[in-house]
């Protein structure tokens, strides 16, 4: 599904995700930096009740957080890392397997043939900017 988002009606784009992802709980996050990816991931969890506070892990590899319902949210962002055995260190295979849980990976392009194997329990989102308005997203799922 292709469509324009205002930054208005991200609940929206939240609600048709949720109702679309079926088994699916790993979600990859593409496009640009400021694309609005971490925002998005601020969003789901507020409406899934986390009870921590939803940061960018841009320099921690890895956001933790926990809903009232006991799901455990994974937050990615690969952008700086460098190599796979970094994120085999902090344990990326096993939270990815994990049953009851949400992952959302930023920059999932610099490591997808090590990602393939979780293809069936994931699927994209594309952010993409939309020239002459800050406040649109042109953005893609593919569920």
């Amino acid at each position: 599904m292709n469509k324009v988002w205002h930054l208005k009606e991200l609940d929206q784009l939240i609600d048709y995700v949720r109702a679309n992802q079926g088994d699916k709980n790993i979600i990859l996050l593409r496009g640009e930096l400021g694309s609005g990816k971490t925002t998005f991931v601020r969003r789901y969890c507020e409406k899934i009740n986390v009870i921590n506070q939803v940061s960018s892990p841009s320099f921690l590899i890895l956001n933790s957080y926990n809903s009232k319902s006991n799901l455990r949210i994974n937050h990615f962002d690969l952008y700086r890392v460098e190599d796979f055995s970094e994120l085999e260190l902090i344990g990326m295979n096993e939270i990815l397997n994990e049953s009851n849980s949400l992952t959302f990976i930023e920059w999932p392009d610099k490591f997808l043939e090590e990602l393939k194997s979780f293809k069936e329990k994931s699927f994209s989102i594309y952010f993409n900017f939309i020239r002459d308005n800050i406040n649109q997203r042109e953005i893609s799922i593919e569920i």
